[in-house]
């Protein structure tokens, strides 16, 4: 009879706690939704990156939902000016930035946008940033940085004459002889190209082509095209990408965030030591102002 009565009262104090610790539970206010929209191209769309920035917020306590506007190759003027791929079952960009106050909007140009195109690059981005601006004023802005194409065009030549040579020729190897414009824009390259833009829309720069420059050939960030040169980010890259947006978005350290997404129950295209490599240098190169 003993035995029966301590085990009543123990049952009923776990209950009491548990009915508790729900009571609490349902107490305390859910957490808000950040709010994300990528706008872009392939460059986003490849292994889905806005997918690989919500995955690693939600699986490290916050909440939230990121979407895309990427359809392959298009450049800040298309988006502005609502234009859509034959078929394409999307709304116009406008209508996606109009249709709720978004915490975050993520702006890339097509890859080579920001130096061949410098000045429409720069003319579009700030309709662009004007457009969010209108739509929600508090809505923090961050651009894109990818990365180069050809050789030299990232980080441009500066003031040295034979590098500048170099740069030269390796874009019309690519590409077609430069114009003036062009030449001009490769002097400090694709991150000098995002900067500029950063500082006419009060914008911050997620400077991904630079954690891609930062890897150089420990790893491979490029997925196989072929008979084509690779550009567009493998698995790997897209990772890396992720890691540097979130360190941007949170404050945070990306360094841990793959453990964290396997126990969410998400699984990526890479091995823990890669993981925890990228992670490093996302957190080295991504510089959170003081």
């Amino acid at each position: 009879m003993r035995n029966a009565l301590r085990l009543a009262v123990a049952l009923c104090c776990v209950f009491g706690v548990m009915l508790g610790a729900r009571a609490e539970d349902s107490n305390q206010e859910p957490k808000e939704q950040l709010k994300i929209l990528f706008i872009g191209n392939s460059f986003t769309f490849y292994n889905s990156l806005n997918d690989t920035v919500q995955d690693m917020l939600n699986a490290s306590g916050y909440s939230a939902k990121a979407v895309r506007m990427a359809p392959g190759g298009w450049r800040f003027r298309q988006h502005f000016k609502g234009e859509l791929p034959a078929k394409s079952k999307d709304k116009p960009t406008p209508e996606v930035i109009a249709s709720q106050k978004w915490d975050y909007v993520v702006l890339q140009e097509y890859s080579s946008g920001a130096v061949s195109d410098r000045a429409e690059f720069l003319e579009y981005g700030q309709k662009l940033a004007e457009m969010i601006r209108q739509n929600n004023p508090t809505t923090k802005i961050l651009l894109y940085q990818t990365w180069e194409r050809c050789d030299g065009m990232f980080e441009g030549y500066g003031d040295d004459p034979e590098r500048r040579e170099a740069v030269l020729k390796s874009w019309e190897k690519r590409y077609k002889a430069p114009n003036q414009e062009t030449v001009e824009a490769l002097k400090d390259g694709i991150q000098g190209g995002y900067d500029q833009l950063a500082k006419l829309t009060d914008s911050t720069v997620v400077p991904v082509g630079k954690g891609f420059f930062t890897v150089g050939d420990k790893y491979n960030l490029f997925c196989d095209e072929g008979k084509n040169t690779p550009y567009h980010p493998n698995p790997l890259g897209t990772y890396l990408g992720g890691c540097m947006f979130y360190k941007t978005i949170t404050g945070e350290s990306p360094v841990g965030v793959y453990e964290k997404l396997s126990k969410f129950g998400k699984e990526y295209k890479l091995t823990a030591e890669e993981a925890e490599y990228l992670e490093k240098v996302a957190d080295q190169v991504v510089v959170l102002p003081e």
